[in-house]
Protein backbone atom coordinates (compact mmCIF):
# COMPACT_ATOMS: atom_id res chain seq x y z
CA UNK A 1 0.00 0.00 0.00
CA UNK A 2 2.54 2.30 0.66
CA UNK A 3 4.96 1.60 -2.71
CA UNK A 4 1.49 2.02 -4.28
CA UNK A 5 0.85 5.62 -2.48
CA UNK A 6 4.86 6.51 -3.24
CA UNK A 7 3.72 5.88 -7.16
CA UNK A 8 1.16 8.08 -7.55
CA UNK A 9 2.92 11.18 -5.28
CA UNK A 10 5.66 10.80 -7.93
CA UNK A 11 3.02 10.85 -10.83
CA UNK A 12 1.78 14.17 -9.28
CA UNK A 13 5.37 15.75 -8.67
CA UNK A 14 5.92 14.64 -12.53
CA UNK A 15 2.92 16.34 -13.44
CA UNK A 16 4.04 19.85 -11.64
CA UNK A 17 7.50 19.28 -12.63
CA UNK A 18 5.62 19.43 -16.73
CA UNK A 19 3.62 22.27 -15.88
CA UNK A 20 6.84 24.13 -15.00
CA UNK A 21 9.08 23.22 -17.67
CA UNK A 22 6.72 23.86 -20.36
CA UNK A 23 6.29 27.16 -18.61
CA UNK A 24 10.20 27.77 -18.73
CA UNK A 25 10.19 26.33 -22.23
CA UNK A 26 7.51 28.79 -23.98
CA UNK A 27 7.95 31.65 -22.00
CA UNK A 28 11.82 31.90 -21.48
CA UNK A 29 13.84 29.65 -23.46
CA UNK A 30 12.40 29.93 -26.97
CA UNK A 31 13.65 32.59 -28.69
CA UNK A 32 10.31 35.10 -29.61
CA UNK A 33 12.82 37.13 -32.39
CA UNK A 34 15.65 36.11 -34.98
CA UNK A 35 18.32 38.75 -33.82
CA UNK A 36 21.90 37.21 -34.95
CA UNK A 37 20.45 33.47 -34.76
CA UNK A 38 21.01 31.22 -37.70
CA UNK A 39 18.05 31.67 -39.76
CA UNK A 40 17.59 28.07 -40.24
CA UNK A 41 18.15 26.99 -36.75
CA UNK A 42 15.79 29.55 -35.48
CA UNK A 43 13.04 28.69 -37.41
CA UNK A 44 13.62 24.87 -36.23
CA UNK A 45 14.05 25.54 -32.94
CA UNK A 46 17.47 24.28 -32.19
CA UNK A 47 19.31 28.14 -32.27
CA UNK A 48 20.80 27.87 -28.83
CA UNK A 49 22.73 25.02 -27.11
CA UNK A 50 19.80 24.08 -24.66
CA UNK A 51 17.15 24.01 -27.35
CA UNK A 52 19.52 21.89 -29.29
CA UNK A 53 19.07 19.48 -26.41
CA UNK A 54 15.34 20.22 -26.01
CA UNK A 55 14.18 20.45 -29.74
CA UNK A 56 16.92 18.29 -31.57
CA UNK A 57 18.23 15.27 -29.53
CA UNK A 58 16.06 15.17 -26.95
CA UNK A 59 12.44 16.84 -29.07
CA UNK A 60 10.61 13.17 -28.32
CA UNK A 61 9.86 14.14 -24.73
CA UNK A 62 10.62 17.77 -24.62
CA UNK A 63 9.89 19.89 -28.06
CA UNK A 64 6.54 21.11 -26.20
CA UNK A 65 6.30 23.76 -29.19
CA UNK A 66 5.16 21.08 -31.55
CA UNK A 67 4.56 17.89 -29.48
CA UNK A 68 2.92 19.06 -26.57
CA UNK A 69 3.84 17.16 -22.87
CA UNK A 70 2.77 13.44 -23.12
CA UNK A 71 6.54 12.25 -24.36
CA UNK A 72 7.80 14.24 -20.94
CA UNK A 73 4.77 12.22 -18.98
CA UNK A 74 5.89 9.17 -20.01
CA UNK A 75 9.89 9.46 -19.87
CA UNK A 76 9.89 8.40 -16.41
CA UNK A 77 8.12 5.00 -16.64
CA UNK A 78 10.13 4.94 -19.75
CA UNK A 79 13.42 5.06 -17.26
CA UNK A 80 12.14 3.27 -14.67
CA UNK A 81 11.33 0.43 -17.01
CA UNK A 82 15.41 0.04 -17.68
CA UNK A 83 15.87 -0.42 -13.65
CA UNK A 84 12.65 -3.04 -13.32
CA UNK A 85 13.89 -4.99 -16.66
CA UNK A 86 13.75 -8.32 -14.95
CA UNK A 87 10.39 -7.93 -13.54
CA UNK A 88 8.74 -7.18 -17.00
CA UNK A 89 6.46 -9.68 -19.32
CA UNK A 90 8.50 -10.44 -22.38
CA UNK A 91 5.79 -7.78 -24.68
CA UNK A 92 6.60 -4.94 -22.24
CA UNK A 93 10.49 -5.15 -22.80
CA UNK A 94 10.02 -5.91 -26.49
CA UNK A 95 7.73 -2.45 -26.06
CA UNK A 96 10.21 -0.72 -24.35
CA UNK A 97 13.37 -1.49 -26.33
CA UNK A 98 11.55 -0.32 -29.09
CA UNK A 99 11.03 2.65 -27.59
CA UNK A 100 14.25 3.65 -26.73
CA UNK A 101 15.80 2.84 -29.84
CA UNK A 102 13.18 5.01 -31.85
CA UNK A 103 14.00 7.41 -29.38
CA UNK A 104 17.92 7.25 -29.86
CA UNK A 105 17.46 7.09 -33.97
CA UNK A 106 14.82 9.93 -33.93
CA UNK A 107 17.55 11.95 -31.71
CA UNK A 108 20.79 11.42 -33.35
CA UNK A 109 19.38 11.26 -37.43
CA UNK A 110 15.93 13.51 -37.14
CA UNK A 111 16.22 15.14 -34.26
CA UNK A 112 16.31 18.73 -36.17
CA UNK A 113 12.99 17.86 -37.87
CA UNK A 114 9.97 17.40 -34.84
CA UNK A 115 7.75 15.09 -37.50
CA UNK A 116 9.75 12.32 -36.70
CA UNK A 117 9.30 12.36 -33.27
CA UNK A 118 5.54 12.98 -33.53
CA UNK A 119 5.50 9.30 -34.66
CA UNK A 120 5.70 8.20 -31.48
CA UNK A 121 2.66 10.65 -29.74
CA UNK A 122 0.09 8.25 -30.10
CA UNK A 123 1.86 5.79 -28.28
CA UNK A 124 2.66 7.70 -25.58
CA UNK A 125 -0.81 9.08 -25.13
CA UNK A 126 -2.45 6.21 -25.25
CA UNK A 127 0.31 4.47 -22.69
CA UNK A 128 0.40 7.77 -20.52
CA UNK A 129 -3.54 7.74 -20.19
CA UNK A 130 -3.76 3.88 -19.61
CA UNK A 131 -0.60 4.44 -16.89
CA UNK A 132 -2.67 6.78 -14.72
CA UNK A 133 -5.32 4.88 -14.92
CA UNK A 134 -3.33 1.28 -13.97
CA UNK A 135 -1.91 3.71 -11.17
CA UNK A 136 -4.75 5.52 -9.43
CA UNK A 137 -8.37 4.36 -8.36
CA UNK A 138 -11.80 6.35 -7.88
CA UNK A 139 -12.11 10.00 -7.70
CA UNK A 140 -8.09 10.39 -7.50
CA UNK A 141 -7.97 8.78 -11.14
CA UNK A 142 -10.55 10.87 -12.42
CA UNK A 143 -8.95 13.90 -10.89
CA UNK A 144 -5.38 13.41 -12.40
CA UNK A 145 -6.51 12.23 -15.90
CA UNK A 146 -8.69 15.91 -15.61
CA UNK A 147 -5.13 17.32 -14.61
CA UNK A 148 -3.28 14.87 -17.34
CA UNK A 149 -5.51 16.98 -19.81
CA UNK A 150 -5.65 20.41 -18.39
CA UNK A 151 -1.61 20.25 -18.54
CA UNK A 152 -2.02 19.20 -22.17
CA UNK A 153 -4.50 22.20 -22.71
CA UNK A 154 -1.69 24.43 -21.08
CA UNK A 155 0.63 23.86 -23.25
CA UNK A 156 -0.69 23.66 -26.09
CA UNK A 157 -1.86 27.86 -25.77
CA UNK A 158 1.31 28.88 -24.63
CA UNK A 159 2.36 26.89 -28.01
CA UNK A 160 -0.32 29.58 -30.00
CA UNK A 161 0.65 32.34 -27.90
CA UNK A 162 4.36 32.04 -28.64
CA UNK A 163 3.58 31.94 -32.11
CA UNK A 164 1.91 35.28 -31.87
CA UNK A 165 4.73 37.20 -30.05
CA UNK A 166 6.85 35.46 -32.71
CA UNK A 167 4.81 37.20 -35.57
CA UNK A 168 4.58 40.20 -33.63
CA UNK A 169 8.45 40.07 -33.48
CA UNK A 170 9.32 38.81 -37.07
CA UNK A 171 7.44 40.01 -40.25
CA UNK A 172 8.52 37.00 -42.05
CA UNK A 173 7.05 34.81 -39.78
CA UNK A 174 3.58 32.63 -40.18
CA UNK A 175 1.56 30.26 -39.37
CA UNK A 176 -2.11 28.79 -39.46
CA UNK A 177 -2.90 30.76 -36.60
CA UNK A 178 -1.14 34.06 -37.11
CA UNK A 179 -2.75 34.35 -40.37
CA UNK A 180 -5.69 36.30 -40.74
CA UNK A 181 -8.86 35.12 -42.97
CA UNK A 182 -10.81 31.84 -43.09
CA UNK A 183 -9.86 28.52 -41.86
CA UNK A 184 -9.73 27.17 -45.22
CA UNK A 185 -7.56 30.98 -46.51
CA UNK A 186 -4.90 30.09 -43.41
CA UNK A 187 -4.24 26.62 -44.62
CA UNK A 188 -3.84 27.21 -48.29
CA UNK A 189 -0.47 27.50 -49.26
CA UNK A 190 -0.65 29.33 -52.92
CA UNK A 191 -0.30 30.38 -55.33
CA UNK A 192 -3.55 29.46 -56.33
CA UNK A 193 -2.72 29.30 -60.39
CA UNK A 194 0.89 28.99 -60.53
CA UNK A 195 1.15 28.44 -64.12
CA UNK A 196 -1.09 31.86 -64.67
CA UNK A 197 1.26 33.58 -62.52
CA UNK A 198 4.23 32.97 -64.33
CA UNK A 199 2.68 32.97 -67.91
CA UNK A 200 1.73 36.89 -66.55
CA UNK A 201 5.17 37.80 -65.54
CA UNK A 202 6.71 36.47 -69.16
CA UNK A 203 7.62 32.93 -67.83
CA UNK A 204 7.77 31.14 -71.29
CA UNK A 205 6.09 26.92 -70.63
CA UNK A 206 10.21 25.90 -71.63
CA UNK A 207 12.04 28.44 -69.13
CA UNK A 208 13.90 26.63 -66.54
CA UNK A 209 13.12 27.93 -62.76
CA UNK A 210 14.90 27.57 -59.61
CA UNK A 211 12.70 26.64 -57.04
CA UNK A 212 13.81 27.16 -53.43
CA UNK A 213 11.95 24.35 -51.58
CA UNK A 214 8.71 24.31 -52.56
CA UNK A 215 7.20 21.48 -53.63
CA UNK A 216 3.98 22.61 -54.65
CA UNK A 217 6.38 23.71 -57.65
CA UNK A 218 6.13 20.13 -59.02
CA UNK A 219 1.92 19.03 -57.98
CA UNK A 220 0.69 22.50 -60.03
CA UNK A 221 2.66 22.69 -62.78
CA UNK A 222 4.62 20.28 -65.63
CA UNK A 223 6.90 23.75 -66.08
CA UNK A 224 11.02 22.49 -65.62
CA UNK A 225 12.66 23.45 -62.51
CA UNK A 226 15.83 22.91 -60.77
CA UNK A 227 15.03 21.70 -57.00
CA UNK A 228 17.40 24.22 -54.74
CA UNK A 229 17.49 24.59 -50.80
CA UNK A 230 19.28 27.91 -50.02
CA UNK A 231 19.49 26.73 -46.03
CA UNK A 232 21.85 24.23 -47.18
CA UNK A 233 23.26 26.04 -50.15
CA UNK A 234 22.50 22.38 -52.29
CA UNK A 235 21.30 22.44 -55.83
CA UNK A 236 19.26 18.41 -56.33
CA UNK A 237 20.71 17.80 -59.54
CA UNK A 238 20.31 14.25 -61.35
CA UNK A 239 24.11 13.92 -60.97
CA UNK A 240 24.43 14.85 -57.15
CA UNK A 241 23.63 17.81 -54.92
CA UNK A 242 26.61 20.61 -55.47
CA UNK A 243 26.64 23.97 -53.55
CA UNK A 244 25.44 27.16 -55.52
CA UNK A 245 27.36 29.97 -53.54
CA UNK A 246 30.43 27.70 -52.00
CA UNK A 247 32.96 29.06 -53.98
CA UNK A 248 31.87 31.67 -56.12
CA UNK A 249 31.28 35.07 -56.46
CA UNK A 250 27.92 36.78 -57.01
CA UNK A 251 28.74 37.75 -61.05
CA UNK A 252 29.91 33.35 -61.02
CA UNK A 253 26.48 32.60 -59.65
CA UNK A 254 25.24 34.62 -62.24
CA UNK A 255 27.09 32.67 -64.94
CA UNK A 256 26.35 29.36 -63.36
CA UNK A 257 22.33 29.69 -62.90
CA UNK A 258 22.31 31.02 -66.92
CA UNK A 259 25.05 29.19 -68.63
CA UNK A 260 24.88 25.97 -67.24
CA UNK A 261 21.63 25.61 -65.22
CA UNK A 262 19.49 27.86 -67.82
CA UNK A 263 17.50 29.59 -65.02
CA UNK A 264 16.92 33.13 -65.03
CA UNK A 265 14.08 32.80 -62.86
CA UNK A 266 14.02 32.26 -59.24
CA UNK A 267 10.84 30.82 -57.15
CA UNK A 268 10.71 31.52 -53.29
CA UNK A 269 9.03 32.98 -50.33
CA UNK A 270 10.11 36.26 -48.27
CA UNK A 271 10.86 33.58 -45.43
CA UNK A 272 12.78 31.41 -47.43
CA UNK A 273 14.96 34.19 -48.69
CA UNK A 274 16.25 34.94 -45.87
CA UNK A 275 17.82 31.54 -44.61
CA UNK A 276 20.74 32.24 -46.42
CA UNK A 277 22.89 35.74 -46.60
CA UNK A 278 24.42 35.26 -49.91
CA UNK A 279 21.03 34.49 -51.20
CA UNK A 280 19.16 36.83 -49.73
CA UNK A 281 21.99 39.33 -51.36
CA UNK A 282 21.96 37.72 -54.70
CA UNK A 283 18.35 38.26 -55.09
CA UNK A 284 18.77 42.05 -53.70
CA UNK A 285 21.36 43.25 -55.98
CA UNK A 286 21.14 40.55 -58.94
CA UNK A 287 17.59 39.96 -59.78
CA UNK A 288 14.48 42.28 -60.46
CA UNK A 289 11.75 40.96 -58.17
CA UNK A 290 8.31 40.09 -60.57
CA UNK A 291 6.10 39.15 -58.42
CA UNK A 292 5.17 38.82 -54.68
CA UNK A 293 1.80 37.78 -52.66
CA UNK A 294 -0.05 37.28 -49.72
CA UNK A 295 1.71 34.28 -48.85
CA UNK A 296 4.78 35.41 -49.12
CA UNK A 297 5.78 33.67 -52.35
CA UNK A 298 8.40 35.89 -54.86
CA UNK A 299 9.20 35.57 -58.61
CA UNK A 300 12.60 37.11 -59.59
CA UNK A 301 14.49 37.15 -62.89
CA UNK A 302 17.82 37.44 -62.93
CA UNK A 303 19.40 40.61 -64.40
CA UNK A 304 20.89 40.25 -68.23
CA UNK A 305 24.13 41.92 -66.69
CA UNK A 306 26.26 40.23 -69.36
CA UNK A 307 24.27 40.83 -72.24
CA UNK A 308 23.47 37.23 -73.16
Amino acid sequence: MEHTRTIRRIAWALLLAVVALTALYHLRWLPVARGDLDPALFSRGIATPLLLWLNGYLATFFNFQYLGVMGALCLVPLIAGIFIWKRLEPWQRGGLAFVWLAVAVIGVFGGFNYRYALTLQPLFTVAGFALAWRIFEGRERSGYIAAMATVCFFSTVLAMEHRQRTWHAEPTFSSPDTKPGTLKERLDQGPQDLDGMLKANGVAPTDTVLVNNLPIWYYVTQRPGVYYWCGSDQLFLADGKPFLFRGRDEEQVDHYLVDSLHCRYIFSTEEYNGYQRAFQDFLDRRTDLLYTDAHGHTLHRVKDTFNR
